[in-house]
């Protein structure tokens, strides 16, 4: 009966008293002799679903909120600006015989766990950003959000957390004759990972954070059909239907989102017809 009453009310003070008498209902099941329980009772479950439901359908505009206002989060238009002003560079000097950067030993040595057994997750936020540590027995789960960029002796990402927190990743530790195919095919965009030990680092000349993957056996890909398809290049939302009409390659969910990502993260170095 309870069911028919919150799936027919608008009334927030009939659905109030509804979840207050299930609550009690729960509460007496408790003191109840377990041969009374209602295991099986469907209306239970209906209920309970329906109240989900209704957190559910609460909480998406505080998430889609959060998420929104990250956009503008000054770390993460940084880092942004800088990726698009690397291969911007890199676009100009693609017929240079030789593509790489200098790199420096890191401090501490990062390597996969030997086992998967009691690893615990951590996100980007937990994670501190003026600190070279590896944290090991973590686990960070990340997405891809922009486009690799590859020079010798690295992958250059840009990644982003659960959270929406996005940071810089570079990976070592691969076949140099397949960093085109790596990046083209395996570090695309939308590609969700865990990555099991990881390494902050403080870059040596710049001494800007990152998360650098020196074992590449550390990087478990989650399955295909995990990816994030048609990824918006600026928010991270799937599905996104807009497509630049110069590149050609970047997707977007809205038309703010598009000039976000013209104006704030220096799309314009990267837009080519």
């Amino acid at each position: 009966m309870a069911g028919c009453y919150l799936a027919c009310t608008e009334d927030d003070n009939t659905k109030r008293l509804i979840k207050k008498l299930y609550q009690q209902g729960e509460e007496a099941e408790k003191i109840q002799l377990p041969c009374f329980l209602p295991y099986k009772s469907d209306k239970k479950m209906a209920l309970q679903h329906a109240f989900d439901d209704e957190q559910l359908s609460d909480a998406i505009p505080v998430l889609v909120s959060d998420c929104r206002s990250r956009l503008t989060d000054p770390h993460r238009i940084d880092i942004f600006k800088r990726h698009r002003q690397w291969s911007g560079l890199m676009s100009k000097n693609k017929n240079s015989p030789v593509n790489h950067t200098m790199t420096q030993k890191p401090r501490v040595k990062q390597s996969t766990a030997k086992s998967l057994v009691g690893l615990k997750s951590i996100s980007l936020r937990e994670i501190n950003p003026t600190k070279d540590h590896v944290y090991n027995q973590y686990i960070l789960f990340v997405t891809i959000i922009d486009e690799a960029l590859t020079w010798k002796p690295s992958i250059h990402l840009i990644i982003q957390d659960e959270n929406h927190d996005c940071e810089h990743m570079v990976v070592y530790g691969f076949n140099e004759q397949q960093g085109e195919h790596l990046i083209n095919n395996v570090f695309t965009i939308g590609t969700r990972m865990h990555i099991i030990n990881p390494y902050l680092r403080i870059g040596s000349y710049d001494l800007k954070p990152f998360i650098r993957v020196d074992d590449f056996s550390s990087i478990v890909f989650q399955n295909e059909s995990e990816r994030m398809v048609n990824m918006c290049r600026c928010c991270g939302q799937p599905n996104a239907l807009h497509v630049c009409s110069r590149c050609k390659r970047a997707r977007y969910c809205s038309k703010e989102c598009q000039t976000i990502d013209w104006k704030s993260y220096d799309h314009k170095l990267i837009c080519q017809k």
